[in-house]
């Protein structure tokens, strides 16, 4: 059965085995600044709310975010959201931001907000699938292989 549970810092290492186990996501989660410290360093925050998919105690995908105060509301800022490369298509990534949905009460999120590079097409119909709404740029955001690349910007009322 699967199950949506908020990340500990004890599961850093099970996170780290799902990123190493695919190079070429392994190297892009280096190029973006993520890795074992980064991800334990957010653990530390308090305001990070990050979650995981698992089944039984294997991990199949993740959420890193951080829950901001904005004009006296919670908010969601989503740093990563990543599924194993055999368990896409699958819905683990829907099954994870359904959380905040289901659990709205508890969580106190009512909006998340996401930013994904404008090349990265599967991305961004994973999030319009889901229901974000684009809402702006951001130009020259990202840097791939000396290469400036925008952002759009999404968020998804909850």
């Amino acid at each position: 059965m699967i199950k949506i549970n908020k990340l500990k810092r004890t599961d850093l290492s099970k996170i780290d085995s799902l990123i190493s186990e695919e190079k070429e996501d392994y190297n892009f989660f280096l190029k973006s600044g993520w890795n074992y410290k980064s991800i334990h360093n957010h653990f530390q925050k308090q305001n990070n709310l990050s979650l995981g998919c698992f089944i039984e105690n294997a991990i199949l995908g993740f959420l890193i975010g951080e829950k901001i105060n904005i004009n006296e509301q919670n908010v969601l800022d989503v740093h990563i959201i990543y599924v194993s490369v055999k368990k896409r298509r699958y819905n683990i990534g829907s099954k994870i931001l359904n959380y905040f949905l289901q659990n709205k009460f508890s969580t106190k999120i009512s909006k998340i907000y996401v930013e994904v590079a404008e090349n990265n097409m599967e991305a961004i119909k994973f999030y319009e699938k889901n229901n974000f709404v684009f809402y702006k740029f951001r130009h020259n955001y990202y840097i791939n292989e000396n290469k400036s690349i925008n952002a759009k910007c999404y968020y998804k009322n909850i």
